[in-house]
């Protein structure tokens, strides 16, 4: 019976044993290691120090990436992190947080005998905008190149501000073609009247409820007409308001 007693104590503790060994080797790593995981909270679209005290009392490192402004964003929100929110990651972990950065001031630089390819390419650089583009034809700057601006070079103007640009057309031609401008927007008329050399003129409007607002009805130069100089183009454009 003292045998069969001693033999159930020698089990017992080899048991034992072999639970601590593999609650040492397996289980207790295990817990540790989840214990130093954390799922990441969403913080895009809130306020960079909101974000960074957020995630530095959760344990973890931050890394703050300055982007350019964006409309309608306001500067230091957070715009994108990365690893991705809900993401489980080691406590200590740098996580790197992206935001939207201010309105800078440029000095406007001096496009003047500048192609628009190589001027629309500076001012994206520059987080400038074009906001309108006119056509004229010159004896002295080449065909697609810049021959005014407005503002005028050296104007301190913010991101996302905008400029005008007017562009040679190259030499002027014998003639000046009278575009077909019917059924198109005004907008889209003007680039054309600019391009064919012409003047826009008088524009009057007239309701109608089958077209479009501001949809060209009218013009008081017959479409493909050959003119030895620049005339102006008289337009109808449709409107939705009845007088």
């Amino acid at each position: 019976m003292l045998k069969n007693f001693l033999k159930y104590i020698a089990t017992l503790s080899f048991l034992g044993i072999l639970g601590l060994l593999i609650f040492d080797s397996f289980l207790l790593p295990s817990i540790t290691k989840s214990k130093n995981n954390l799922y990441l909270p969403d913080v895009k679209n809130t306020n960079v120090f909101y974000a960074e005290k957020k995630l530095l009392d959760l344990g973890f490192k931050v890394e703050i990436i300055k982007s350019k402004y964006i409309e309608n964003t306001k500067p230091n929100t957070v715009i994108n992190m990365s690893p991705r929110a809900f993401t489980k990651v080691k406590i200590g972990r740098v996580i790197k947080l992206t935001t939207a950065g201010e309105k800078e001031i440029i000095e406007l630089k001096d496009y003047i005998g500048i192609s628009l390819t190589n001027a629309k390419l500076s001012l994206n650089r520059d987080g400038i905008l074009i906001d309108t583009i006119m056509y004229e034809y010159s004896n002295d700057i080449n065909k697609n190149h810049i021959t005014s601006q407005y503002p005028m070079k050296g104007k301190n103007l913010f991101t996302n501000d905008k400029v005008t640009f007017v562009v040679s057309l190259g030499k002027p031609p014998n003639h000046y073609t009278v575009p077909n401008l019917i059924n198109m927007s005004l907008s889209k008329a003007k680039q054309y009247i600019s391009k064919s050399g012409l003047l826009l003129g008088e524009i009057k409007y007239e309701y109608n409820e089958n077209f479009l607002n501001n949809t060209i009805l009218e013009q008081n130069l017959t479409p493909g007409l050959k003119l030895s100089f620049p005339e102006y183009v008289n337009l109808t454009i449709s409107t939705e308001i009845k007088e």
